[in-house]
């Protein structure tokens, strides 16, 4: 069995999708990626990095973003035959991430119009006449 590892880096506007490397094993292939998080993210402490390993290891991707601007995406993909099965084809899919982005705001707009509208209108302070 081959497990094929991967990257998405995205800056910005910017995405930029790599293929890492590959490895016969699960272990080893979690390791390699952990070794792409570390060098990403300099301030990874080594309890991090074997937690993220483990990660990796078990749910074969993971997803780190330093800000709003960055994000790190690693994936571990296995491969067992030729072609692999329509659900395991998809390594990334940035426009799903991006609708559910969308989905959040039109949601969190709604409740607030929603909201908005229930409640009474505040009495507003009078204008002094003199």
């Amino acid at each position: 069995m081959l497990y094929i590892i991967t990257k998405l880096i995205t800056e910005g506007q910017k995405n930029t999708f790599s293929i890492i490397g590959a490895a016969e094993n699960i272990q080893r292939a979690a390791e390699i990626a952990a070794e792409v998080y570390k060098n990403y993210n300099k301030n990874a402490s080594f309890q991090n990095i074997e937690m993220i390993t483990e990660w990796l290891s078990t749910r074969r991707a993971y997803s780190f973003r330093p800000d709003k601007e960055h994000r790190l995406q690693l994936a571990i993909t296995q491969l067992e035959g030729e072609i692999l099965p329509d659900d395991q084809q998809v390594v990334f899919s940035a426009a799903a991430e991006e609708e559910e982005l969308m989905r959040r705001v039109s949601q969190a707009l709604f409740e607030g119009k929603h909201t908005a509208e229930r409640t009474p209108s505040a009495a507003s302070c009078p204008m002094e006449q003199k």
